[in-house]
């Protein structure tokens, strides 16, 4: 929702739990292109700031007492003909005079 002079309304997708078993999965995503369609984009992102920090954006996995984490895989899906998907990850550049650019940090457990 709108906030006219506070904050707008937030969103929360959770599954249900399972006190004795496992939680509810979630999905989101876009539905299959017809047979000669694409299928749709699909876009998560945080908002721009007029005035201060814009939000930040937190893929994550829980912590698991008994077993392994769980594991966080982007794959760029296939294609049959012309060039392969590209996949991107770019931090954020600073404009100020005395900034520093954003850094990208890959760490294998």
């Amino acid at each position: 929702g709108v906030g006219a002079s506070a904050l707008g309304g937030a969103v929360t997708v959770t599954s249900g739990v399972g006190t004795a078993t496992s939680s509810g999965g979630v999905t989101v995503a876009t539905a299959d292109g017809g047979s000669t369609g694409v299928s749709g984009a699909m876009l998560l992102k945080t908002g721009d700031a007029g005035n201060g920090n814009t939000g930040s954006y937190t893929v994550t996995t829980g912590a698991a007492t008994n077993g392994a984490g769980g594991a966080i895989q982007m794959t760029v899906g296939t294609g049959t003909t012309g060039t392969g998907g590209a996949m991107t990850l770019t931090a954020g550049e600073s404009t100020a005079a005395s900034g520093t650019g954003g850094a990208v940090t890959v760490t294998a457990g």
